[in-house]
């Protein structure tokens, strides 16, 4: 006989709820953009009331907020939970880069969310602590190789870091087009010029380090243009 699970507390419907409310504004912002987007919809798409919504999340804003701050926490620990098994660093690149090639073509609606966020936001930056954390799960697994001897001490982390997005970013447009949803090859070669260019014995290019903090600037920059380009087609 099975046993009857213990009723949910206050909180626990709280959360329940609340979730509810951010999967059910997550399918309405991708169906009908932001300013298509209504409270009332998202309301009855959750189960609630409308009333009901605005004690969770005061504006339409706020909760586009909320909506594409979970997607990038979430995407954040699924990337470190997809490098976590690799100790050898260009396995854990190429384990990440396998995640992000098919983030970016599995999750690009909720992606193209974050293209438009910035701009019904007062203060735009406001997504930088997400992207931050989530760019640097590529920063850690680098830094990694560079303690253990394994990528040059020299090598420009910043530039590393554009390359590996910007290609998979780049890939990922070209796959999208021709209706293909992933290729190892993409990720083999990128984590194979990588090992080449960065491992102990080759030579750096030589460039001044931009400032950290535009780390997720250059991301989300990344991210628009493959929108643009996405949508032109």
């Amino acid at each position: 006989m099975s046993r009857q699970r213990p009723p949910l507390t206050r909180r626990e419907k709280v959360e329940v709820r609340e979730q509810a409310i951010l999967d059910a504004a997550r399918d309405v912002f991708i169906e009908q953009g932001y300013d298509g987007a209504r409270m009332a919809e998202i309301a009855h798409k959750a189960g609630i009331a409308e009333g009901t919504i605005y004690l969770y999340y005061r504006t339409k804003t706020v909760l586009m907020r909320a909506v594409v701050g979970a997607f990038w926490i979430r995407l954040t620990a699924d990337a470190e939970a997809a490098v976590r098994p690799h100790d050898c660093p260009f396995e854990a690149l190429q384990a990440l880069a396998r995640f992000h090639l098919q983030a970016v073509i599995e999750r690009f609606d909720v992606i193209g969310l974050s293209q438009a966020l910035p701009a019904k936001l007062d203060e735009p930056t406001a997504l930088r602590g997400e992207l931050r954390s989530y760019v640097s799960v590529f920063d850690q697994i680098f830094q990694r190789g560079r303690d253990r001897g394994l990528i040059r001490p020299n090598a420009a982390l910043w530039m590393a870091r554009d390359v590996f997005y910007g290609s998979l970013e780049y890939s990922a447009r070209t796959l999208m087009q021709r209706g293909e949803t992933y290729d190892a090859d993409v990720v083999d070669n990128l984590v194979r010029l990588i090992r080449a260019h960065y491992a102990p014995g080759t030579v750096s290019p030589q460039a001044g380090p931009p400032d950290p903090a535009d780390a997720p600037s250059l991301l989300i920059d990344r991210l628009e243009a493959v929108v643009t380009r996405l949508e032109q087609l």
